[in-house]
């Protein structure tokens, strides 16, 4: 497999290394955003969304749902 096929950089744990965001039901642009599994800071909400446009977004072999990253090619 390529490197085109794995998300990295931000929507990736640096501590634990899942992709899976605890994202609020309510949540803004300045909304801070932690790892599912262990609980630490990630970001703010905008600066994932960018960082998932930057790796194919919604019209690539990801998708963003419910705080879950899923490959789906």
């Amino acid at each position: 497999m390529g490197d085109a096929q794995y998300l990295n950089h931000k929507l990736e744990c640096p501590h634990c290394g899942t992709v899976r965001l605890r994202i609020p039901e309510n949540v803004e642009p300045n909304t801070p955003i932690s790892c599912e599994d262990c609980g630490r800071h990630l970001g703010i909400w905008d600066e994932l969304q960018s960082d998932f446009a930057k790796q194919g977004g919604m019209s690539g072999m990801f998708r963003l749902a419910q705080g879950r990253i899923r490959r789906i090619a």
